[in-house]
């Protein structure tokens, strides 16, 4: 591969450190923790009861009471499982370089891995706020991240949409 760096972007690292990466866990406890405590008091169980009962022509909601009152600890399953998905979650790398005959990452260990363009796929996120990146032969699965959480994000932006692959029909995994 020739040596014709077109450009070189940082991913910002605050969200998968820190407050960045366990906001939206805390969120979810805190709403689950709220919502369960609200359901252990015997008062409030009762009320849920009485009113299911007055509306027994509802299936839905008596099957609803009764598992906000007995089958919440399911929840409190997934977001264990969610948690721990989190917790395992790593920056996939801490740069991208754009070059005119491929595309290089730059390790979280400060190490430059190129590839050819047609070994990286790009596709759009939400709305195309998001970006997706996806390298077979780097190990590098990176979803869902924020055009403006990389530096210089709109020439990012452009190089990518100039050199990159956005054909899935093109990406070679191997």
């Amino acid at each position: 591969m020739e040596d014709k760096l077109v450009s070189k972007h940082i991913l910002d690292a605050s969200q998968y450190v820190g407050k960045g990466k366990w906001k939206g866990v805390i969120q979810g406890w805190v709403v689950f923790l709220i919502i369960y405590g609200i359901t252990r008091i015997p008062n409030v169980q009762q009320a849920m009861l009485d009113f299911a009962n007055s509306m027994k022509g509802v299936a839905w909601l008596s099957s609803g009471v009764n598992f906000m009152i007995h089958g919440l600890w399911i929840i409190a399953i997934l977001l264990v499982i969610g948690t721990l998905i989190k917790w395992r979650e790593k920056q996939p790398f801490m740069e991208l370089q754009i070059y005119e005959d491929g595309i290089g990452f730059v390790t979280m260990f400060g190490k430059l891995e190129r590839v050819d363009h047609n070994k990286v796929y790009f596709h759009y996120g939400k709305y195309q706020k998001t970006i997706f990146i996806d390298c077979a032969v780097l190990g590098i699965s990176a979803h869902n991240i924020p055009w403006e959480y990389f530096s210089q994000a709109d020439v990012l932006h452009k190089n990518l949409e100039r050199y990159a692959n956005w054909d899935m029909n093109k990406y070679q995994k191997n």
